[in-house]
């Protein structure tokens, strides 16, 4: 199955299991906190041959506002590192792509007992491109480049460059994602605590002249603090 065919049935499952969580109850207090994790990030298509995962970091604020039983609206800000690494035709080389990203997700709560809350989340995702740069070495028998040699260029620059040769290719600065995930949360002293994994769909072109799209699984943990007037 493909990524988006998944994205799109989990968002029909969540839509047709909505009736059934009003008959539990959520904190039906808004919540603050932080959000961090590690992105293994990579990309659709190919670029110097079959792209491998690259890791990164993402961190930022996320808020919490209940709707509904076991039903809640979760926006992030977040600074996240995605990119990719290839190692083909004699050069070894990272695309480090950091973006600032606005993910604004439906949370649902399995209705379980116990201490431990389930949930489940998926929604879009607004991405800016702060910076780019492709860094890399060349192995022995590579076409441009002597063995050894390490380079590091930034991604608009490059673009600028292979626009003699291709006029009109350039690197994208915008993004739309769809994003699903779902983990556990715990109450600590007050606070909710939570560990989650999702995964992250671009839709938009990074290379408008390659099929090179944004895909990042991600492990995130928040600590989420009630907000009182």
């Amino acid at each position: 199955m493909r990524p988006r065919d998944l994205f799109l049935n989990a968002a029909i499952a969540a839509i047709a299991w909505t009736p059934s969580l009003a008959q539990s109850t959520l904190q039906s207090t808004l919540r603050v906190g932080f959000i961090a994790g590690v992105n293994r990030a990579t990309f659709s298509g190919h670029m110097y041959g079959k792209p491998l995962n690259h890791t990164g970091f993402a961190a930022g604020l996320i808020t919490v506002l209940p709707v509904a039983p076991r039903f809640a609206i979760q926006p992030e800000l977040m600074l996240t590192m995605k990119g990719a690494h290839s190692d083909s035709a004699g050069i070894s080389a990272t695309y480090k792509v950091d973006y600032v990203e606005v993910p604004l997700l439906a949370r649902f709560e399995i209705p379980i007992s116990g201490r431990v809350k389930p949930f489940v989340y998926g929604g879009p995702g607004f991405a800016y491109r702060t910076s780019c740069t492709i860094e890399g070495h060349y192995h022995p028998g590579a076409v441009f480049g002597f063995a050894g040699d390490y380079f590091i260029v930034g991604c608009d620059e490059e673009a600028r460059q292979g626009q003699r040769a291709s006029p009109g290719v350039n690197y994208s600065k915008a993004d739309v994602d769809g994003i699903i995930g779902g983990g556990l949360a715990f109450q600590v002293g007050g606070r909710t605590m939570t560990v989650s994994t999702r995964y992250d769909v671009g839709f938009v072109k990074f290379l408008s002249d390659a099929d090179m799209k944004n895909r990042v699984l991600s492990f995130m943990g928040t600590l989420e603090w009630p907000f009182h007037k």
